[in-house]
Order: C-alpha cells, then structure tokens, then sequence
C-alpha cells in the first residue's frame, strides 16, 4: 500500500473533528439540526484552515443515510463515496484552473437535472476568487434561487477579489488562523499514532512557522519527521524549514546590544556560509524584534508565548535591553528591508546596517537602564551596599570606637554580603572584619580595591586536570543530552558552549554570547549543570563561564606594564560600571 501524507490521512471527516473553527461548525451544525440550512454558503479565510475539509464533511452530512444526529457516520455508500470523490452529484471544481464562462456554463447544465446516487446535489467551487467577471455574471442567477436539491460551498483565500454581489448571496464564514496551542495538540496525538520521537518544543517550532496553517503544519511535521534519522528536535525543524534559528536571532540582538562587532560579524559569516537569504534574514529579525516588543510590553500575544516555548532563550534576550532599543533595531531594519531590493550587495548592506546599531550611544541606550539588565542592577544594588560599608568603616576608624556610628549600616558580626559577579567571575569580596583586623584591610576598602580573579591558563592545568579535561571533551555530546533529560532550557544555553579548562574543583566554560555565558551561571541551570558534569568527572566541579574574547586574553603571555596600567584595565565594561559608581580616585585594580 503507498504511504499517504499525514495531512490527507488526517483530513478531518466528521464535524468534531475540525480543529479552532469553533465558530463556524456550532452554526452549520445547528442549522442541520434544526432544518434551516441555507442554499449557498461561502467559506473565507487563511489556506489551510478547513474550508473545503468542512464543505467535503457538510455534504456528507445532508446525503448521509445512517446519520449520528447531525454528525455523518462515514459508513453508508453515500459517506463513503464522497469521501472517495466518487459520488457524481458532489462536485467539486477548482476555479484557479476552471475560472472561465464556458467552464461555469457546462456546471450550471448539470444543476437543472436531479440527482441521481444521493438526495441533494453539492457544488463545492475553491479559490472562487479566481473566477473572471462573465463567469460570476453567469452564476449569479443561479446562486441566488438554485433547485432545492441543490448546495453550493464557495471557497476562497481573498474575499475582497469576490464581487459583492456573489458574496450577498451566500451566508459567510470568516475561517480564522488555528491558535498555536491547538496546532501543538493535534500534532501530538497525531505523532502519538505513529509512535514517533519528536520533541514538544519543535511541535510549538512548527506550529509558529505554519502561522496557524494546520494543514502546513501537518506537512511540515512530515518532512520533518522523514528528515531527521532518530529524533525530531528544534534544529531538524530549523533546518527543514531553512531559515535562521531563534536562538541565532537572539544571539545576533545580544551582539546588538552588547556593542560587540567581531561576534556579529563572526555569526553573520557563519549564516551566510551556510546559504541564508540576507532577505530572509532581515525578516526573520524583525519577527523576533515585535515578539520581543510584545513580551516587554506585557503583552500576551500568540507570536511571543509561541517563541518562548520552542527558544527558551527569548524571554531573557528580551529582557536586555530597553523598549526604545527593540524599536530601534526594528526601525532601522524596516528601512533595510525596503531598500534592499535595490542593492546588488546584499550580505554587504545587511552587514553595514546592522553594523550601525553597534555605536557605542546604542549600545548606551540598549543598557540605559539597570532594570532592564539584571546583572547590572545586581551589581548596582551590590556596590551601593558596599560604598555605605566603606564609609562605615571610614567612620570607625575616625572615631576609634568599637561598635558602628548611628545610621551605619556595618555590625562587627555581620556577615559577607555575596561576591560581586563580573563578565568573567567574581569581581570582590567583602569579608567580615572585627576592629582587630580592620587596620590591615580597612585601607585597601577605602581605595575600592577590587581583585579580579581570572580562570586559569590551559597551560597552567596539572596532568589529571588535563586528562579530565580531554575526558569532558570526549563526552560532551553525551553530557549536553543527561543536561537535556534533566532541563530542556538548561541544555539550551549550554549548548552554546565550550569546556577550555580545569582547575581543581572547578570547570571552565567559554561561550561567544554574553547573554549565555550569564544565564547557563543562575539558579537552576548553574546547579543542573555542575550535578551531570560531576558524575562524568568523577568528581565535585563548580562551574565557571567566560567569554570566549575573555579566554583568548587569558591565554596570551600578560604583559606587566599592561596589568599595572589603569588605562588597560579601563577598557573592561563592568570595570567602568564600578569606576562609574565609586569614583576613579577610589579604584585600584589588583590582578591575583
């Protein structure tokens, strides 16, 4: 027997089976069940929505000879034979390739004779639009007093190309786009039946890019399914469909808002490579760019809550930057997009466009506020605390009193507040000191000395390290999935990177995107992670992550007149924040 598509096996056949077209279906089955059908009906709306599936099912549904209430029982010789196309008296004609008055004349002889198999005639006309003025003049007679043996189902996809006087005619249906979560649900009992391994968060994949199409999504599904070997996930939907990944999307706007031109440029070859359209590119951005509007604004909106289902990564991307600098970046690519289909260097303008949104003021507007990026506004709520402990401190040593002034907010028990997370690992830490110890270490707090620890050199790394490292390496694939059957989102932002080193109790991971080297270091990915890198260690490893830019400093012999320079020291983003909030006098940076 040949293999059928899943979106003909699934061709609905009876009303309950129809899918989001709620609306449509209670109207057509209570004019059944109470007597009043009408004589034409015309079915507008988005292709793959159930139109013609629903007229195949209506007709059934008045010839039925067993019927189940209103509902046809599939099973008499008249179901059978009009869901076979067998059944004389049912037409259904194709107006795209049947759209003259000759054509509409040959059908209008048939409707003056009865039908002959079963008790009403049904003329079902798709793409009705598609019909030329003569041919809806010469139907338009007949459509308004047809025989009483006589139905007639318009279909078409642009109800503003039907004349209105055709349209006046029949009763009209609007057939709306399947909501997201009920294209999910059918595809998974569909992919119950065939016992396939496809991951949800690829059927919420599908269901985004079939735009509310079940009958797309059916088809892509199959595709999908005939593309991947063992088991279908977010990329073998991403390069079935050909476009460009969510998650390179958002990692492209992290480049954006983090000012970061060599990481842009390196993804941007890298899609190119792989034969991305700039078109499709510049499109596929400004979808992602209104999602992420939606998602700041509060807006549950479909497109947005269908985004976080599949990328996990979008609703902390969307959290980056200000209102203004999505609207920006969505701006400047509206005015690319139109321009460029004048361009004979397509890659290249696409580059220069997104290249101008890297400026240092956009950059400063990406990240004007520190709300708008938590691990700015930590660190801002942390040095706050840390500038009322110093003056606290300065206070104590004035007066030479045991306890703290009045208003300070320094105990001599009170414990360390948490160390201070920089780009690339702990930036200070304050220690609890009684008035004993408070000479010796008082005046490195009063200069705002921070001491920046650095991963350590590959270089550096003992023998087992070394083999432990290799070991880690070796696995990686078998360790990105135990991170995947534990957390599907903590697999995602790892995935990005790299293990570059091992210290003792502690692994070192680079990742290109500043947004995943944070994100894989929280709660609860950062715990998830360290428990299935320790059982294939064989041992306890704390997670560490870095920039890959960060590592390859690291890597390179340290130049002394350069680590003893405040200038180089300056050119760190997060060292500036710092100097920003205290003040350049009271900064000393010490490398250990």
């Amino acid at each position: 027997m040949s293999y059928i598509a899943l979106y003909r096996e699934w061709r609905p056949q009876r009303f309950s089976d129809v899918v989001g077209q709620e609306h449509v279906v209670t109207t057509l089955t209570n004019a059944l069940r109470l007597g009043k059908l009408a004589h034409a009906y015309l079915f507008s709306g988005p292709r793959g929505t159930g139109k013609t599936s629903l007229a195949k099912i209506l007709a059934k549904a008045v010839n039925c000879e067993n019927p189940d209430g209103v509902e046809p029982c599939n099973d008499c010789a008249a179901c059978r034979g009009i869901s076979l196309a067998r059944v004389m008296d049912v037409v259904e004609m194709d107006a795209a390739s049947n759209r003259g008055i000759e054509e509409i004349r040959s059908l209008l002889e048939q409707v003056r004779y009865a039908p002959t198999e079963i008790r009403r005639k049904v003329y079902i006309i798709d793409e009705v639009h598609m019909l030329t003025q003569e041919a809806f003049n010469a139907l338009l007679k007949t459509l308004e007093e047809p025989p009483d043996y006589c139905l007639f189902v318009l279909a078409t996809t642009e109800i503003h190309k039907v004349p209105a006087t055709i349209a006046s005619r029949c009763q009209r249906f609007e057939f709306s786009r399947v909501k997201g979560e009920l294209v999910v649900r059918h595809l998974r009992r569909v992919v119950q039946t065939i016992d396939a391994d496809v991951e949800d968060a690829a059927l919420w994949q599908i269901a985004r890019a079939t735009e509310g199409g079940l009958r797309d999504a059916l088809s892509l599904l199959d595709q999908a399914l005939s593309f991947a070997d063992a088991r279908v996930g977010v990329e073998q939907v991403s390069e079935v469909l050909g476009g460009v990944s969510s998650e390179r999307i958002g990692e492209i706007y992290s480049c954006l808002f983090g000012g970061e031109q060599g990481g842009l440029l390196r993804l941007l070859s890298g899609l190119w490579g792989k034969g991305i359209d700039a078109a499709q590119l510049v499109n596929d951005m400004l979808s992602y760019g209104r999602d992420a509007i939606m998602q700041k604004s509060g807006t549950r909106g479909m497109d947005a809550d269908e985004r976080a289902q599949y990328d996990p990564a979008f609703p902390v991307v969307a959290q980056r930057a200000a209102m203004s600098a999505f609207l920006a970046v969505v701006e400047r690519l509206a005015v690319v997009q139109t321009e460029l289909r004048f361009q004979t260097q397509a890659r290249l303008f696409v580059e220069i466009g997104l290249l101008s949104l890297t400026s240092a003021s956009f950059t400063a507007q990406a990240s004007q506020s520190a709300e708008d990026i938590p691990s700015y506004g930590a660190l801002r709520e942390e040095l706050d605390r840390l500038k009322k402990r110093v003056s606290g401190l300065e206070q104590q040593l004035k007066r030479g009193q045991g306890n703290a002034p009045a208003g300070s907010t320094v105990t001599a028990n009170e414990p360390a507040p948490p160390i201070l997370q920089g780009p690339s690992g702990p930036l200070v830490r304050e220690e609890a000191v009684g008035l004993e110890t408070v000479s010796t270490e008082a005046a490195d707090r009063r200069k705002g000395v921070l001491k920046k620890t650095s991963p350590p050199a590959s270089g550096t790394m003992s023998e087992s390290d070394l083999s432990c490292l290799e070991q880690l390496r070796t696995q990686w694939q078998s360790i990105l999935e135990d991170v995947k059957k534990r957390s599907v989102q903590s697999r995602a932002w790892l995935h990005a990177g790299r293990p570059v080193a091992v210290n003792g109790e502690q692994i070192v991971v680079a990742f290109k995107a500043t947004v995943h080297a944070e994100t894989v270091m929280r709660s609860p990915h950062k715990e998830v992670i360290e428990t299935v890198l320790s059982v294939y260690a064989a041992r306890s490893l704390a997670l560490v992550s870095v920039l890959e830019q960060q590592w390859e400093l690291v890597q390179r012999p340290l130049d002394p007149l350069e680590s003893e320079s405040p200038e180089g020291a300056k050119h760190e983003p997060w060292i500036k924040k710092v100097i920003e909030l205290i003040g350049e006098d009271r900064v000393t940076i010490v490398d250990e």
